[in-house]
C-alpha cells in the first residue's frame, strides 16, 4: 500500500496539514518540526505527488528551454551543452526541473502550449523564435532569450556574449603581432553569433578583408584554407569562427609547408578544452558559455519571483587568451 501524507504525520507526531506546509514551503515552520517531518518522510520513503504540489502551490516546478533544432550551428555543439548544464545547475539549486522542447514551428505552438497548460513557470528561448507575434503571445510570462535576437533587440529580454567585441580583440591582437593580411574562416552563414563575429572582424581588418564561410566541419575548413593558402598573396593571419575551423586550418598549413606562428597566425573563438594542446597551442577568444547559461537562468528566476522585473539586455564581455599560435613578434 502506498505511503500517504497521513502516515508521515502520524510518525512525525504532527497534523497532516503541517506536513503539507513543510512540503510546499507555504508557512513558517520551526526547524525542529521540519526535521521531524523530513525524517519521517525518509524513513517511510515518502515522495510527494508533484502534480498535487503544483496545484496547491500554483507553480509547475519546471522551466522550459526551447531549442531550434533547425539551427544546427547554434544547437548541436558542445558550447550549447555547457550553457544547458549551467541552466540545469541553477534550476536544481532552486528545486526546479528543466524541460527541453523543440520550438521551431513558425507559429510557436510548442511555446504557447507550455504556457497555457502551466507546464513551466518560465521560458528560455533561442534568438530565432523572437518575432512580434510570439512576443505578443508571451506577454508578461517570464522568459529570457539565450543570445541576441536579430529582431526586437531593444524590446526583448536577453543575455548574450559579446561576439563582436571578441572578433575585434582577435583582429587587434593579430595586428599587434605583425600580421598584416587577416582573413575570417568558418561559419555556415552570416547570421546569429557568426554575423556578429564577422561584423567585429570587418570593423578592424582594414581594406584587405576576406570572409571564408564553410559548412562547419574541420574537413571543409581545411579544403577552403588550402585553396587560399596556395595563392602567392595569401593571408598571414586568420580569425577562426570556432575550433573546428582552426583544426582544419592547422592541417592546411602543414600540407602547404607553412609554419605557425612564423608564417601564419591563428586566433580561434571558444576555449575548447583541447585548444591549449594543439600544435602549436591556439590563441583563443574565450566566450564563457557556462556563464552565459548561468546568467540567463538567474535572470529568468528573478523574473519568475518578481513580476515587476521588466525586460533587460545583458552583454557579457569576451576575453582573449594568448598562446603560441600568435607568438610572432611584431616588426618594429
Amino acid at each position: 500500500m502506498a505511503v500517504t501524507i497521513q502516515d508521515v504525520a502520524r510518525l512525525a507526531g504532527v497534523n497532516s496539514s503541517t506536513v503539507s506546509r513543510v512540503i510546499n514551503g507555504k508557512a513558517t515552520i520551526t526547524d525542529e518540526t521540519k526535521a521531524k517531518v523530513y525524517a519521517a518522510m525518509q524513513e517511510l520513503d515518502y515522495h510527494p505527488n508533484s502534480l498535487a504540489r503544483s496545484l496547491a502551490s500554483g507553480s509547475s516546478g519546471a522551466i522550459g528551454v526551447i531549442v531550434d533544432a533547425r539551427d544546427a550551428e547554434a544547437f548541436a555543439n558542445e558550447f550549447f551543452s555547457r550553457s544547458l548544464f549551467a541552466i540545469e545547475k541553477e534550476a536544481q539549486a532552486r528545486g526546479y526541473h528543466v524541460i527541453i522542447a523543440n520550438g521551431a514551428q513558425s507559429r510557436g505552438e510548442t511555446i504557447e502550449n507550455l504556457m497555457k497548460e502551466h507546464k513551466v513557470d518560465g521560458l528560455i528561448l533561442p534568438p530565432t523564435t523572437v518575432r512580434p507575434a510570439l512576443m505578443k503571445t508571451i506577454g508578461q510570462f517570464p522568459y529570457v532569450v539565450l543570445g541576441t535576437p536579430d529582431t526586437m533587440r531593444s524590446e526583448a529580454c536577453w543575455v548574450d556574449n559579446n561576439n563582436e567585441q571578441g572578433a575585434e580583440l582577435a583582429v587587434k591582437h593579430l595586428l599587434e603581432r605583425g600580421y598584416l593580411k587577416i582573413a575570417y574562416l568558418g561559419g555556415r552563414e552570416k547570421r546569429g553569433f557568426t554575423k556578429r563575429r564577422v561584423r567585429g572582424y570587418e570593423k578592424n581588418a582594414g581594406g584587405q578583408r576576406m570572409v571564408l564561410p564553410t559548412d562547419g566541419t574541420a574537413e571543409e575548413a581545411c579544403t577552403v584554407a588550402r585553396e587560399i593558402l596556395s595563392a602567392a598573396d595569401h593571408p598571414d593571419g586568420f580569425v577562426c569562427n570556432d575550433n573546428l575551423a582552426a583544426f582544419g586550418l592547422l592541417k592546411a598549413c602543414r600540407s602547404c609547408g607553412l609554419r605557425i606562428p612564423d608564417d601564419i597566425g591563428i586566433v580561434a573563438f571558444d576555449n575548447y578544452p583541447l585548444a591549449e594542446y594543439t600544435d602549436p597551442p591556439l590563441t583563443i577568444v574565450d566566450i564563457d558559455t557556462a556563464m552565459l547559461g548561468e546568467q540567463t537562468a538567474q535572470l529568468l528566476f528573478r523574473r519568475i519571483k518578481d513580476s515587476r522585473i521588466g525586460n533587460q539586455q545583458i552583454m557579457l564581455s569576451a576575453t582573449l587568451v594568448a598562446r603560441a599560435s600568435t607568438e610572432r613578434v611584431a616588426n618594429v
